[in-house]
Parts: structure tokens; sequence; C-alpha cells
């Protein structure tokens, strides 16, 4: 694991960008395709500051080639009280929970067209 401190975790979380992804793939695994739709952001945008959320251990990557799917880590600890913390917070506000429901609607069709086909 990362050995930043607690309030230098707490810094590189509290990246506005960040902390919208986190409560994305928190909410859901997605691809960088899905962040970029429900974020409206740039995709080097999007995958720039997944690599950070990579390099603190709070999402994970997974190759489907010829894609990458993240999905969300929570580690016991302090860590992880850290960022459950952080999240209640974040999932008060309204863009938040709007673009949660973004992410679970974005893998609820992925599901659906995968049972489809």
């Amino acid at each position: 694991m990362t050995t930043l401190s607690a309030s230098d975790f707490l810094v590189a979380l509290a990246e506005l960008t960040r902390l919208r992804i986190l409560n994305c793939v928190a909410a859901a695994p997605l691809f960088v395709s899905d962040l970029v739709a429900i974020l409206q952001l740039p995709q080097p945008t999007v995958s720039r500051h997944l690599k950070v959320l990579r390099d603190l251990e709070v999402v994970h990557d997974m190759p489907l080639p010829p894609f990458v799917l993240y999905t969300f880590v929570l580690h016991p600890g302090s860590r992880g009280r850290l960022l459950r913390a952080v999240l209640e917070a974040v999932r008060s506000d309204p863009g938040a929970k709007a673009e949660r429901a973004a992410a679970l609607q974005r893998t609820r069709l992925r599901g659906a067209a995968a049972d489809a086909s």
C-alpha cells in the first residue's frame, strides 16, 4: 500500500475530478469511456486522474482487451475509514448523486446488452 500520511492521502483525493471519478467507480465498475460520458471530460483528463487513484490503491484496473474496467477498492483500516467518510460526504451533493445514478445506469445498460447477445 502507498506510504502517504493520512493528510497527504486526503490531499491527493481532494481534487474535484478525482472525487467525481471515485464517486462513480464506487457506485459501479466502469470503463474510461463510461467516465468520459458521465463526467463530460476529455479522455486524457480522466485517464490521468485514474492513474493517481490507481497509485493511491483506491481503484483497481482490470484489462478486458481492448478496454480496461475500473473498480473501487476499499482497504480495511484507517485509509478505508477515511475513504468511506469522504465518499459519504460527497454522496450528499446533488451533482454527485446524479453522476452515481448515471454510473449505475451505464452498468445496467451494458449488462442488458450482454444478456441480449
